[in-house]
């Protein structure tokens, strides 16, 4: 829903490169960001077993690796760490 919000702002219409990444690029990067956080290994377990959340890491790679946005704003190809099939992505709507 954010990314979909994102392309009604004039900044993703006006299409203009900054610091040379796309409007896209940097949404996405943005919401990488966001989630970019160190956790100690004991605070990762705890948070396994008592949070219903999915820890930062899997907020990004899980919703993100799911995205034909993602794929094709980063030419992301069958070789490449973030790649799904297409057969494994989730799609809802």
């Amino acid at each position: 829903m954010g990314y979909e919000a994102f392309k009604k702002t004039e900044q993703y219409k006006k299409g203009e490169k900054i610091a040379g990444l796309t409007p896209d690029q940097r949404f996405f990067l943005g919401y990488a960001n966001a989630w970019m956080i160190n956790t100690r290994p004991e605070a990762l377990s705890d948070q396994v077993r008592s949070d219903e959340h999915s820890p930062a890491k899997f907020r990004v790679l899980g919703p993100l690796s799911n995205m034909p946005e993602f794929y094709k704003t980063f030419n992301v190809k069958a070789d490449n760490k973030m790649f799904r099939s297409d057969s494994l992505r989730v799609v809802i709507w």
